[in-house]
C-alpha cells in the first residue's frame, strides 16, 4: 500500500504554473513532488499559490509586494490572515489521509502544526532564513519581528528540518538553538528526466566563446563582477560573450553596467523564458555561471539550484566555491572553482576555462554522471525519507 505525503505550501507567489516568477520555488517543489512519486509515495498537495489567482505568483508579483512602506505593511497582514485561514483550509482538505506532513516553508505563515497536533509528523523544508531574507535581500518585509518569532517556533516546533545546506545547518543550530539531531540535509536536486542534453537542439546565441546564465537577478548572483572580469579580459585579448536568461529586481542596474563597459554586442539580456526553452538556451551556453558572493548577513547558506542544472545539461561550470560547489564540482574536471567575489580570481578561472575549451564535451559528460548517480530528485528525497524514519523512531524511544 502506497504512504501518502502532504504537501503544503502557504506562500501566495511560490506556484506550480508554467508562468511562476519564482521559478527556483517551482522547480524545488515540482522535483521533491517527483521524488516522492518515484518511491512509491502518493502526494496530496496543498499549494496556495495554485489555488489563488495567477497574478499573485507571475511576473511582477515580486515588485509589486515591495512598492512601498504601506504596500508591503498590507501584504504583511495578508500573508497573517491567509496562514491562519489556510491552515484549517489545509486540514479539511487533507484532513487524516496523509501519513507525513511535508511543508515548503513561508514568510508569516505556517500550515503543518495543525497536522501534528492530530498526530501526523510534520517535517518544514528550510531553504533560508526567510525572515531575514525577505527583510535584507528583497526588500519585502514590514513586520520582521513578528516573521522572525513565527519562523523560530516553527523551526522548533516542526519534527523534521530539511535544511540545504550544511551552513544553514550550522545557523540554525549554533544560533538559533535548534538540535542538530532533527535536521537532515537535503540540498537541491534536479529532475534528470527533463534536463537531458540529448532532448535538446541547442539555442545559441553567440559564436565564440560563450557564458551563461540562468535564474533570477538578485545582487547575490554576483553578474557585475562577471561583467567586469569580462570587461578587462576583452581588453586582455579574450573573446568572451554573455547570456542571462532570467528576471529580477537588479536585471536595469546590470543592462546599464553593461552599457557602461561597453558590452552592448558582447551581453545578451533574454529575460524571462518559459521553462520549457530554458534547457535549449543552457545547450546554447559553452560554461554555465554560478557566482554567488556573501549574502549581507556574511554567510552564503543558499544551494543553488542552477548548478545542478548547468551539470544535467553537460555543461561545466564556473563557481563560487561555496559549501555546494566545492562538494560537487571537480577543478578542471567538471568546472572551474573561484573564491567568492574575487574579480581576480573570477577571472583566472574563466581563462583556464577558456584555455581547456577542447576538454568540454568529455567535462560536460563527466559533469551529467556525476548528477544523474548522485543528484537526482529520487536521490534526495530516498535520503530525507531515510532520515526522517530515523528521527520520528528515535522521539518515540
Amino acid at each position: 500500500m502506497k504512504k501518502q505525503l502532504g504537501f503544503l505550501a502557504a506562500a501566495p507567489r511560490i506556484s506550480t504554473h508554467p508562468d511562476a516568477e519564482m521559478s527556483g520555488p517551482r522547480s524545488r517543489v515540482l522535483g521533491l513532488i517527483q521524488g516522492f512519486e518515484s518511491l512509491n509515495w502518493s502526494v496530496k498537495k496543498f499549494i496556495v499559490g495554485d489555488k489563488a489567482p495567477k497574478k499573485w505568483s507571475a511576473k511582477g508579483s515580486g515588485a509589486a509586494i515591495s512598492k512601498g512602506f504601506l504596500r508591503t505593511l498590507i501584504v504583511d497582514i495578508v500573508r497573517i490572515a491567509l496562514g491562519i485561514f489556510n491552515s484549517w483550509r489545509s486540514w479539511h482538505e487533507l484532513g487524516n489521509q496523509i501519513d507525513w506532513v511535508y511543508e515548503y516553508a513561508a514568510t508569516l505563515q505556517c500550515l503543518g502544526w495543525i497536522f501534528q497536533r492530530k498526530g501526523i509528523p510534520w517535517i518544514l523544508q528550510v531553504e533560508a532564513l526567510l525572515y531575514y531574507e525577505s527583510k535584507a535581500e528583497r526588500k519585502a518585509l514590514i513586520l520582521d519581528g513578528i516573521a522572525r518569532k513565527l519562523e523560530l517556533w516553527a523551526y522548533r516546533q516542526c519534527d523534521v528540518i530539511a535544511c540545504v545546506s550544511d551552513t544553514l545547518k550550522e545557523i540554525l543550530v549554533k544560533e538559533i538553538g535548534i538540535p542538530s539531531k532533527k535536521i537532515v540535509l537535503v540540498p537541491n536536486g534536479v529532475d534528470i528526466k527533463f534536463l537531458d542534453p540529448q532532448l535538446y537542439e541547442p539555442k545559441r546565441l553567440f559564436s565564440d566563446f560563450t557564458v551563461g546564465f540562468v535564474g533570477s537577478f538578485y545582487a547575490w548572483a554576483g553578474l557585475d563582477l562577471l561583467l567586469e572580469a569580462i570587461y578587462e579580459l576583452q581588453t586582455e585579448g579574450y573573446s568572451m560573450s554573455l547570456v542571462f536568461v532570467g528576471d529580477g529586481e537588479m536585471k536595469q542596474a546590470w543592462k546599464e553596467q553593461a552599457q557602461k563597459l561597453g558590452l552592448e554586442e558582447q551581453v545578451k539580456f533574454v529575460g524571462r523564458v518559459s521553462w520549457q526553452e530554458v534547457p535549449q538556451y543552457i545547450a546554447g551556453f559553452d560554461i554555465g555561471y554560478s557566482g554567488q558572493i556573501q549574502l549581507q548577513m556574511g554567510k552564503m547558506y543558499l544551494s543553488p539550484m542552477k548548478l545542478y542544472e548547468y551539470m544535467s545539461m553537460a555543461k561545466p561550470v564556473v563557481a563560487s566555491a561555496f559549501e555546494d560547489a566545492k562538494r560537487l564540482v571537480i577543478e578542471e574536471e567538471t568546472g572551474f572553482l573561484f573564491q567568492p567575489g574575487d574579480k581576480n580570481a573570477l577571472k583566472q578561472a574563466l581563462m583556464k576555462a577558456f584555455a581547456a575549451q577542447n576538454k568540454f564535451k568529455e567535462m560536460g559528460e563527466q559533469a551529467r554522471r556525476e548528477i544523474e548517480v548522485n543528484h537526482s530528485w529520487t536521490n534526495r528525497v530516498q535520503v530525507l525519507i531515510e532520515e526522517t524514519d530515523r528521527i520520528l523512531k528515535e522521539k518515540k524511544t
